[in-house]
């Protein structure tokens, strides 16, 4: 019995029902593999399976029991660090052999060489930017050096049992590989942030001024209900500038006659209604891996908001967009981690960022309004995976919203670089600013000018 393209596809959503997300890509990878080497045992493809998806042993416990409850077939493994050294690794001028021996009899100095080397040679790590450990662990993953290290897996002519043997070897060694790079990511941000710390400032001014990437528990917990109560302060300001933006023009003629009951004296100006629609409000957070620890203080400005007024709507995005007004509406302050948390239910595609996806459903949604959004707040750093973001996309936002207002957590001096796609944005938005701590989120919210959107 061979597992069919459409099996496959049920498993991979069922796996997402079940909080384990499958990338896309690496389903192409397995039945590619499938039909290369032309699997038709049905054991085999589920064991192929089961080391190819995981990036971690959570992540294979969690595919292992959902293999089991789905297929009804349990994965017998052996699942020490141990690994079979091949006859084909003993080619002469590979390392790979000897490597393999060592970290059998645990003995880690050359494996731990080869990892810093790794790293050393894609480069300076910048811990400034708001991205994680897992960013720059991918980033790393893309390196040559980095894969020409897992190529030390490649290139042999194996039978089929050995070819199992060498992907299992594969995936516990790039496992390995990766909990090690991350390892000394962390060491190296840990003394990065030591050296970060503005110690310089006054302790009243220290707080507002940290960097939300460099907080602790109890400053980060300080500084969310600050951020809570400036999603408050913004909404008010919107409300009330609606109000103001309802009084339309003088009606004169009426006013001349209500003047008449009066003796000509003006006791009551009539004006014209204005306002046939109440205008709304949208602000729209990417929670894509490379905003980081931002996002939360992104989600917690959203919730401020979306919990005083009705009129303004809350989206999060990584490759599509997801309306979480209801959702917010319906937690408690302490809850709003929670968002983050579900972060799997947000994956539309890939997981990976995709702007112009993303706002696209965006124009749709608003579209659906009846009426032309007044104002957007954009929280994201506008990196897009090297995707491509069209002319038309940039087009239709302009057309869509009068007045785009943008915060990015990135320093300024990373935007458009790399993937950064930020000055295409920034070509549309009234301000594009740079917002990394409270005093720059409280300045951002301080000089939103609702009137010229609503006048």
């Amino acid at each position: 019995m061979s597992l069919t393209k459409n099996e496959i596809l049920n498993f991979s959503e069922f796996c997402k029902n079940n909080d384990y997300f499958i990338p896309i890509d690496q389903l192409k990878i397995f039945f590619e593999y499938k039909k290369l080497k032309n699997l038709n045992n049905f054991e085999k493809e589920l064991l192929y399976l089961y080391f190819l998806i995981p990036k971690s042993r959570q992540e294979q416990v969690h595919l292992k029991t959902l293999i089991n409850r789905y297929f009804k077939y349990s994965i017998e493994i052996n699942d020490s660090t141990s690994y079979s050294v091949l006859e084909e690794y003993s080619d002469e001028g590979n390392d790979l052999h000897q490597i393999i021996s060592d970290l059998n009899e645990e003995n880690y100095d050359k494996f731990d060489m080869l990892v810093k080397g790794i790293i050393e040679n894609f480069g300076d790590i910048d811990f400034s930017r708001p991205v994680s450990n897992e960013y720059w662990l991918n980033q790393i993953k893309k390196s040559i050096k980095y894969q020409e290290t897992m190529m030390l897996f490649g290139n042999y002519d194996f039978d089929e049992i050995s070819s199992v043997t060498n992907l299992i070897n594969k995936n516990k060694f790039n496992n390995l590989l990766d909990m090690k790079v991350l390892e000394i990511l962390s060491e190296e941000r840990n003394k990065a942030k030591d050296s970060y710390q503005p110690s310089e400032l006054e302790p009243k001014t220290q707080l507002s001024e940290l960097d939300f990437l460099y907080t602790d528990p109890n400053e980060r917990r300080i500084l969310l209900e600050q951020t809570y109560k400036l999603g408050n302060k913004l909404a008010i300001k919107f409300k009330r500038h609606i109000k103001q933006a309802s009084k339309g023009k003088l009606h004169f003629r009426k006013t001349i006659r209500k003047s008449m009951q009066t003796g000509g004296i003006f006791q009551k100006i009539i004006m014209r209604p204005k306002l046939l629609r109440k205008p709304n409000l949208i602000i729209v957070c990417d929670i894509s891996g490379s905003m980081a620890l931002y996002s939360l203080f992104g989600i917690t400005l959203l919730f401020g908001m979306v919990s005083r007024f009705n009129s303004i709507k809350a989206f999060v995005f990584i490759d599509g967009l997801t309306d979480v007004t209801k959702t917010l509406k319906q937690l408690k302050k302490n809850e709003i981690d929670s968002v983050l948390h579900n972060w799997n239910s947000y994956v539309k595609g890939d997981g990976h960022s995709d702007y112009e996806a993303s706002f696209q459903e965006l124009i749709d949604e608003n579209k659906k309004l009846n009426s032309r959004t007044k104002s957007l707040i954009v929280i994201g750093d506008g990196r897009n995976n090297y995707r491509n973001i069209s002319e038309e996309l940039i087009n239709n936002l302009n057309n869509q919203f009068e007045k785009i207002y943008w915060m990015n957590p990135e320093k300024k001096k990373y935007w458009n670089t790399g993937d950064s796609q930020i000055k295409k944005f920034d070509v549309i938005s009234e301000t594009t600013s740079e917002v990394r701590n409270y005093n720059q989120l409280r300045n951002f919210v301080n000089n939103i000018d609702f009137k010229k959107t609503l006048k």
